[in-house]
C-alpha cells in the first residue's frame, strides 16, 4: 500500500434489500408461504464495507457511489453514520433518482435465493462520479461488474468504462479489487474481461469464474480442482496483477502471479447454525480485502475469509450477524476441517 495512503474505499452498488425467507419457491399461479422477512442494506458496496467497518472501528473508510435523495437513500446515510470511521463524502445523492433496491428470495428447502433488482441511481454510477483527486485511500474495492450500467459501457480507449476508472485509480496509487455479479448476460466476457489488466485484486465465485474463461468448475455437482486453478491461472493471464481468490460453498483457493497457492475449506457447521446465506461472498471478499489491507500472510487471510462467511449466516440479512474481527477468527478453531475436502 502507498505510504502516504490510508483506508479502503468501497464503491459501486448502494441497495436496500427486502428479503423474505420462504417455505419453497413457488411454481407459476402457486403459493409460497413466508416465515419471516427482514429490511437491510445490501449491493456490494455496503455490505463490504458494513463489514469491513464492523471488524474494526478504527479502519478509514469511505462509501463511494450515488443514492437517491428518497427514503431508502436516507435510511443508507443513517445505517453507515453509525459507524463513525465510514466517511460518506463520496456518497451522492441524486435529487431525482430513486434508490436501487432487491427483492430477495430466500427458499429454506435446499437454502436458494432468488433476486429481482431494480437498478435506480446505480446505473448513473459511471468513471465520472468518482472524485479521485479527493480520494485520499490506499485500496478501491468496487462491484459489480456485468450490473453497473455506467460502468458497463463500451469505452474507445480502455475497452469499458470500468476498466478506464480502475486505470485511473492505479495511476494515482490506489491499488483495486474487483467483484462480479452473478448473471446470465451474454456479454459478461466483453464487460468484464477490459477490467481485468487494471485489478490488482480479484475475488469472485466460481461461476463467474466459469462464465469469464468457459471451463467448468464444478462437474457432476463437485468441484474439479484442476479446472478450478486452470480458470485462476487464465485470470491471472487476462491482466490481474496480484492474486485471483474464487471462492464457493465448499471452500476457496487463492493464486497469485508469483505462482503461489492457497487451497482453502469451508468451515464444518451444524446443523442448526444456518439461518440465511444472503451477503455471505460479500463478507468473505470483506475478510480478504481487510487481510490484504492489513498485509496478513495468504493463510491467515483464507481462514479468516472462510470464518467471515460462516459468520454472516448466522442472521438473514446481509451484515446483521458480522462483529469484530477477532471474535469471527474463532470460528476456526471451533469448525474447521483438518484438511481440504476437496483434493
Amino acid at each position: 500500500m502507498q505510504k502516504n495512503r490510508k483506508g479502503i474505499a468501497c464503491g459501486g452498488q448502494w441497495i436496500v434489500d427486502r428479503l423474505k425467507c420462504i417455505d419453497q419457491y413457488p411454481q407459476e399461479f402457486s403459493v409460497a408461504m413466508i416465515a419471516d422477512e427482514k429490511f437491510s442494506g445490501g449491493g456490494c458496496s455496503f455490505n463490504v464495507i458494513m463489514n469491513l467497518a464492523k471488524f474494526d472501528s478504527a479502519l478509514p473508510l469511505t462509501a463511494v457511489g450515488l443514492i437517491g435523495d428518497d427514503a431508502d437513500g436516507r435510511w443508507i446515510v443513517e445505517e453507515l453514520s453509525q459507524y463513525p470511521n465510514i466517511s460518506l463524502d463520496h456518497l451522492i445523492p441524486k435529487e431525482k433518482g430513486r434508490t436501487s433496491y432487491t427483492d430477495v428470495y430466500s427458499a429454506s428447502a435446499g437454502n436458494s435465493r432468488t433476486f429481482f433488482h431494480y437498478p435506480g441511481t446505480n446505473s448513473l454510477f459511471s468513471d465520472k462520479s468518482v472524485d479521485i483527486g479527493n480520494l485520499n485511500v490506499a485500496l478501491f474495492h468496487l462491484g459489480y461488474l456485468g450490473i453497473l450500467e455506467g460502468l458497463d459501457q463500451s469505452d474507445s480507449r480502455y475497452g469499458t468504462k470500468s476498466a478506464r476508472l480502475l486505470s485511473r485509480l492505479q495511476k494515482h496509487g490506489i491499488k483495486t479489487s474487483v467483484d462480479l455479479i452473478t448473471t446470465d448476460r451474454s456479454d459478461f466476457c466483453e464487460i468484464v474481461d477490459p477490467a481485468l489488466q487494471y485489478t490488482d485484486y480479484l475475488i469472485i465465485n466460481e461461476m463467474e469464474a466459469s462464465r469469464l474463461n468457459r471451463i467448468p468448475i464444478r462437474v457432476n455437482g463437485k468441484i474439479d480442482i484442476d479446472a478450478l486453478q486452470q480458470n485462476a491461472e487464465m485470470l491471472l493471464s487476462k491482466g490481474v496483477g496480484e492474486f485471483v481468490v474464487i471462492h464457493f460453498p465448499e471452500g476457496a483457493l487463492l493464486q497469485t502471479q508469483q505462482g503461489e497457492t492457497v487451497c482453502q475449506p469451508s468451515l464444518q457447521l451444524p446443523d442448526n447454525f444456518i439461518v440465511g446465506s444472503t451477503g455471505a461472498g460479500d463478507s468473505f471478499c470483506a475478510a480478504v480485502i481487510y487481510g490484504i489491507y492489513q498485509k496478513w500472510d495468504f493463510h491467515d487471510m483464507m481462514h479468516f475469509a472462510v470464518c467471515a462467511g460462516a459468520q454472516n449466516l448466522r442472521d438473514l440479512s446481509s451484515t446483521g450477524a458480522m462483529t469484530k474481527w477477532q471474535k469471527v477468527i474463532t470460528l476456526y478453531d471451533k469448525f474447521s476441517k483438518q484438511k481440504f475436502l476437496l483434493e
